[in-house]
């Protein structure tokens, strides 16, 4: 039996200059697909947060390996989910500034940014699935990392 490990309070003031001067890297398995990312300091046993831009260009296909929400905080971007088990159940909409959606495990997804500016959106992962997602330039800061 595994012992129970626990997860520590944290806090993230999202701030969009975190972002604004961060690299774009290459999407996994995506080419021609960039975003970018950081670690808003809270990456504990029970939850990883990001902030992220998905960038214009390609499509971006997705597997969820783990349950994620994300709120919007700019750009849009049309989403196409395809429900577990069979992946034949398809939704299929439009995120924009204030939408929150859940990516349950299992699902399959598909993110095509709308428009010329980055689909923006804080990334919370149940449970932390490892993202090698650097920190925010905030929290380096604020902590002294």
């Amino acid at each position: 039996m595994q012992p129970i490990t626990w997860s520590k309070f944290r806090i993230y003031d999202v701030k969009d200059s975190d972002l604004d001067g961060s690299p774009a890297r290459a999407f996994p398995h995506v080419p021609g697909a960039l975003y970018k990312a950081v670690n808003g300091g809270i990456k504990e046993p029970a939850c990883q947060v990001n902030f992220e831009d998905f960038l214009p260009g390609p499509a971006i296909d997705w597997f969820m390996s783990h349950d994620e929400v994300h709120y919007v905080t700019s750009g849009e971007a049309e989403i196409v989910a395809f429900a577990p088990p069979l992946h034949k159940e398809e939704t299929r909409v439009v995120a924009r500034a204030g939408s929150v959606y859940l990516l349950p495990r299992g699902l399959r997804v598909t993110w095509r940014v709308l428009g010329d500016k980055p689909f923006r959106h804080l990334c919370i992962c149940f449970p932390d699935p490892g993202y090698p997602t650097p920190l925010a330039r905030s929290v380096v800061q604020q902590e002294g990392r």
